[in-house]
């Protein structure tokens, strides 16, 4: 089916994107990582509106997109914060679970939940609870040990909460975005990008983040940063892709899959291991998230 292979694509750009978003938010500011990011965005589906000459439609379905970009870049500073934060391998899959919002969406315009998607719902929450019981011991890289009382165990806590926050905005985000595609898929991607930019700019502003991400270290990041902004720009496109040609709940649901990316790529560059219960708690989470593609 051609809406879940967008889903597919959506799933694995964005899984890249939050690995490459988190790791550099460990080292430059987020909020730097994000108009960087988002900037991409704007200057790529720009291009790519030019080029196609594609004429901008009339109705007002583009409105819902600016909404949508704000709580969009809500759930990435939440997100890259939160991964930035603690083991990108239990928070990742955390925040998939705003996936469970349009689910929920679907249910209250009348879309009937079968049992194996009731299963997939229980399986989300109780992985999500038993991916938060054990604390991080792993500091972050390059950090050492905290000298003051938040320790490791304080920043998995300040962790949990971030990433839950971004699953609520993300689950908004879905919903939002599948009334914005409804006239185009490709300008409503535009719109929403360009809102949060346009957002980002004073907030950058106000922020006014030290300097310890300019100059050459901040140079040295740009390449990567640019390549994690196109992905999450091409994932939030492919996202609207397939909104518009199947159901929100499965394209919702099987985007929603990134984190299984992002926690392959913290084994492998990262060498993140994982407690039992942490195991356990993050297999639950991601089977419940793919039982309700079922």
């Amino acid at each position: 089916m051609m809406s879940v292979g967008f889903a597919v694509a959506a799933c694995m750009g964005w899984g890249i994107a939050d690995f490459i978003g988190g790791l550099k938010s460990r080292e430059i500011p987020t909020l730097r990582v994000l108009i960087i990011a988002n900037g991409t965005g704007v200057v790529l589906l720009g291009s790519i509106l030019a080029v196609s000459g594609r004429p901008m439609p009339g109705d007002t379905c583009l409105i819902w997109a600016i909404p949508a970009g704000l709580t969009g870049i809500a759930a990435m500073y939440l997100l890259y914060r939160s991964l930035a934060t603690g083991m990108m391998s239990v928070l990742a899959p955390i925040s998939a679970t705003g996936a469970l919002l349009p689910v929920v969406w679907g249910v209250f315009a009348g879309e009937v939940l079968s049992a194996v998607a009731v299963t997939g719902l229980a399986m989300a929450f109780f992985g999500a609870v038993l991916a938060a019981m054990a604390p991080n011991q792993i500091p972050d890289p390059g950090q050492g040990q905290n000298k003051d009382s938040a320790g490791p165990a304080g920043r998995w806590t300040r962790g949990i909460h971030l990433a839950l926050g971004a699953a609520v905005c993300i689950g908004f985000y879905f919903i939002l975005m599948d009334r914005a595609c409804a006239s185009d898929p490709l300008w409503a991607s535009a719109v929403m990008r360009s809102a949060t930019f346009v957002f980002l700019l004073p907030v950058m502003g106000l922020a006014k983040p030290a300097g310890s991400g300019t100059g050459p270290r901040l140079c040295s990041y740009l390449p990567l940063i640019i390549f994690m902004g196109m992905m999450d720009t091409m994932a939030a496109f492919a996202f609207t892709l397939a909104a518009s040609r199947g159901m929100l709940s499965i394209a919702a649901v099987v985007s929603s899959l990134y984190p299984a990316v992002t926690v392959v790529l913290s084994a492998l560059v990262l060498k993140e291991r994982l407690r039992p219960v942490q195991f356990t708690g993050v297999v639950l989470t991601m089977a419940g998230v793919a039982a309700l593609f079922i």
